[in-house]
């Protein structure tokens, strides 16, 4: 199932978006730089691997291929990240890098970015 999430967003940054000011990779990089939204979208790409075992953790990550839409206010970018996994009764450590694409749509009545991630690949 596909993870997703809604964050507030400054009106300032908004504004430098709408206005042409910032490209939406600038965008993207200001926005998750602030410290609770950077803890939501590490949260988000590790929630991709709770099912792996292990505690997964995600404590940084790239942001690449971002577009905008400026007309629908949608668009998409890829986290290119390493999951780090504990395995506490082991004392087990391991990682991997992985990479996830979201896209975003902003809601500037509300001042928010709704993300919606990637489906899950399933192995059968």
């Amino acid at each position: 199932m596909a993870k997703d999430f809604d964050l507030p967003v400054d009106t300032s940054l908004l504004k430098q978006l709408y206005e042409g000011e910032t490209a939406i990779g600038q965008f993207l990089t200001a926005f998750f730089s602030d410290k609770s939204n950077h803890s939501s979208i590490c949260q988000g790409l590790a929630s991709y691997f709770y099912d792996d075992g292990g505690s997964p953790e995600v404590r940084e990550f790239e942001i690449t291929n971002a577009s905008f839409n400026p007309g629908n206010l949608t668009g998409s970018f890829k986290c290119v990240f390493k999951v780090y996994f504990f395995f506490t009764c082991s004392d087990v450590k391991n990682q991997k890098n992985e990479n996830i694409t979201w896209q975003f749509s902003i809601n500037k009545n509300k001042l928010s970015i709704a993300f919606v991630g990637e489906e899950p690949w399933v192995w059968n």
